[in-house]
């Protein structure tokens, strides 16, 4: 579900209109609208207390499909909505291309998740034709991921995890680091380094 400009929104509502009317066949089947420099936000039904917001060179408009793909896209964010209203950062994602569907899922070839609670990055690819997926009522999976964090670094195959990144599960591969002491921490979501410890 997308809340849109007025503006956007008429353009959309009139371009649905002169596309019912037109005749079925090959020429209407490759139709679509193309919008520049958009900002969007997404409200999906299926997590009514998460709120999308997107900022991309291009929206294609595919009425056929009905998806909708962003080009150029610079960062995604994914907020959560407190009780008195107010709204917390959750995660950004990168992707080159990003399709939303019907149902307000996302997918890609490949993304880059940035979860800023425990400061942890998924980078997730596509593989065998599996995209990369994001279930708004589940969480994301995909066929490769990387995951990373001050403390730990480590690949999965066939991966997927809930929002909160509290499920996750995959076939883990060889190579898993991790470190104890790191040189580095997670602190508000950021990645700084870690203080000197005081000596006795």
């Amino acid at each position: 579900m997308f809340r849109l400009s007025a503006v956007l929104l008429a353009v959309l509502l009139i371009f649905g209109l002169v596309f019912s009317l037109l005749p079925s066949g090959g020429d209407v089947a490759r139709s679509g609208v193309t919008l520049r420099g958009v900002q969007l936000s997404l409200y999906p039904e299926q997590d009514p207390d998460a709120v999308w917001r997107f900022r991309a060179t291009a929206l294609r408009v595919d009425p056929l499909k009905s998806e909708n793909t962003l080009d150029g896209l610079g960062q995604g964010e994914r907020w959560l909505k407190k009780p008195d209203g107010s709204e917390t950062l959750n995660l950004t994602l990168k992707a080159d291309h990003l399709v939303i569907d019907a149902d307000s899922n996302l997918r890609a070839e490949q993304a880059q998740i940035y979860i800023l609670d425990g400061c942890v990055t998924l980078n997730m690819r596509s593989a065998a034709g599996k995209p990369v997926f994001i279930n708004q009522r589940s969480g994301y999976s995909a066929p490769d991921v990387q995951v990373s964090s001050p403390s730990l670094n480590l690949g999965f195959d066939d991966f997927s995890s809930s929002f909160d990144f509290k499920n996750a599960r995959g076939d883990q591969r060889p190579g898993a680091s991790a470190q104890i002491h790191p040189s580095s921490v997670c602190k508000a979501g950021k990645i700084v380094p870690r203080a000197p410890s005081s000596q006795p």
